[in-house]
């Protein structure tokens, strides 16, 4: 048994060395291939297009960078309208860099920048990553192009063109919201004024009814000690028609009587009316925490990847052919004969 095994060892060292001689025999078909291999692959780097990738880092817009937006949609959400707020200046599409680290305003600048996430996903040239939600909100932005300067330019107008397609959406959304509530407004106010107006001409109707009856009855003054129960309709006529007459010509001289809330609906739609127009110029969506800039190096082809895949691609089969030749040979020579 022991014999066996010896036998064995010597085996597999003999094996093993006449594998190292046959690769030494072939070495120049091993360098050939592996020369072969390497050459590809530069010619494969060389050949192809190289890509280079472009980020910018973006996050919710500021109170300054949404103007007057912000301004009109914070008026528009609040109950009632604010009385008066300071009105932001203009902002257009700023590629610099803050100093200081973004400060984004509240709900409203949260929606905004969904909305134009919702753009950029729709964006087929564009690639985001996604932030960590429990540090900041912050979202990558990259593209690829041929050159890192086309790549920085296609980024600039891809961000520049989402940010005007969001900003006419919003224009348009936040004016229809505007006549919709001064729609609203206006008819309650109408409704409001129709009820005062009917309330004033069935108070109207009521005093010439009891004037007629006062006048019949022959009552002139008021003969009682006190008021309480002749406001109704039917004892009305008790007032005697001298005091009917001078309440008639009252309430003729006299406007409708409005509650409160006719007076708030009014201060409402002059607050409306007061509210600066909405221009989709003056809106940004979005802040550039680092502006579009290409990376250091094309993100492919891998060149030293590929280089070395070709070397050792070239390596193996010149190898797999100086060890495989011979016993092919010997393989078609026994189906010869």
């Amino acid at each position: 048994m022991t014999t066996n095994t010896h036998r064995s060892h010597e085996d597999d060292e003999i094996n093993l060395t006449e594998l190292l001689v046959k690769l030494w025999q072939g070495r120049w078909a091993v360098v050939t291939t592996t020369g072969v291999g390497l050459a590809l692959a530069g010619l494969y780097v060389i050949t192809v297009p190289q890509v280079w990738i472009a980020s910018a880092t973006l996050a919710p817009p500021s109170y300054e960078q949404m103007g007057d937006y912000y301004l009109v949609k914070a008026q528009l959400d609040s109950t009632p309208f604010f009385k008066s707020a300071k009105k932001p200046p203009t902002i257009t599409l700023d590629q610099s860099s803050p100093t200081t680290p973004p400060k984004t305003g509240d709900e409203i600048s949260d929606q905004l920048f969904e909305s134009m996430q919702l753009l950029l996903d729709t964006t087929s040239e564009v690639t985001v990553l996604r932030p960590d939600r429990r540090k900041q909100q912050l979202y990558q932005v990259q593209v690829r192009a041929t050159n890192p300067a086309a790549a920085q330019q296609k980024l600039t107008h891809i961000l520049t063109n989402i940010n005007h397609q969001l900003a006419d959406q919003k224009t348009r959304e936040l004016r229809s919201q505007l006549a919709l509530l001064q729609r609203s407004l206006r008819s309650e106010l109408d409704t409001i004024a129709r009820q005062a107006r009917a309330a004033r001409a069935q108070e109207l109707a009521s005093t010439h009814q009891a004037l007629d009856s006062a006048k019949r009855a022959n009552i002139v003054n008021f003969e009682g000690s006190n008021y309480t129960g002749l406001d109704t309709p039917s004892m009305r006529y008790l007032l005697g028609s001298k005091l009917l007459q001078a309440r008639l010509a009252t309430l003729k001289q006299s406007s409708p009587d409005y509650p409160p809330r006719y007076y708030e609906v009014t201060t409402q739609l002059a607050d409306i009316q007061k509210l600066p127009q909405i221009e989709a110029g003056n809106l940004v969506g979005f802040q550039l925490v680092t502006p579009p800039v290409p990376f250091d190096k094309p993100s492919s082809p891998k060149s030293i990847l590929i280089l070395a895949l070709g070397i050792v691609g070239g390596l193996l089969l010149g190898c797999a052919w100086v060890l495989c030749r011979d016993p092919l040979a010997r393989l078609q020579a026994k189906q010869r004969y």
